[in-house]
């Protein structure tokens, strides 16, 4: 999976998790990832009703998994300021890694992509690196090393 400088999205100004979620899903259906802004909408939520994709330190995985999705794709979205999202240390969430995955592969590459994301979300450096970084390329450096295992 490629990760390029169209996957990332600065600067958002949402104000709830919904909202976030939304521009989300509009904005992979103006990017041709998915068919259907709506479907994939809402395929998030049902996501997030089964269980809070919020993490710690302002970080948050949703994902959606429906048939709409075209081709594997992770969203990185560093909002403006941290929203109200169910986390383990119950702060805000700024820092978001939406995955996109069709529904027939969400048994292969959604569990590779999410395991890529979730031990990097364990590195202080990789975490740090993200939230001080306000530059397209370099983030797309530092997220496309760690998807592909460059840095391990």
């Amino acid at each position: 999976m490629k990760f390029t400088k169209e996957n990332v999205l600065l600067n958002q100004a949402a104000d709830s998790k919904g909202a976030l979620l939304r521009i989300i899903a509009r904005y992979a259906k103006l990017q041709n990832i998915v068919e259907s802004e709506e479907v994939t909408y809402s395929a998030f939520l049902k996501r997030e009703s089964e269980s809070s994709t919020g993490l710690q330190d302002g970080f948050a995985i949703p994902h959606a998994k429906d048939e709409t999705v075209k081709t594997p794709t992770v969203i990185f979205v560093k909002n403006k300021s941290g929203i109200s999202w169910e986390t383990f240390d119950d702060q805000p969430v700024q820092y978001v890694f939406a995955l996109l995955v069709p529904k027939a592969e969400q048994g292969t590459v959604h569990i590779q992509m999410l395991s890529a994301l979730a031990t990097a979300l364990m590195e202080d450096d990789f975490k740090d690196a993200i939230i001080k970084s306000t530059d397209v390329k370099e983030l797309v450096t530092i997220i496309s090393n760690e998807m592909t295992g460059v840095n391990q």
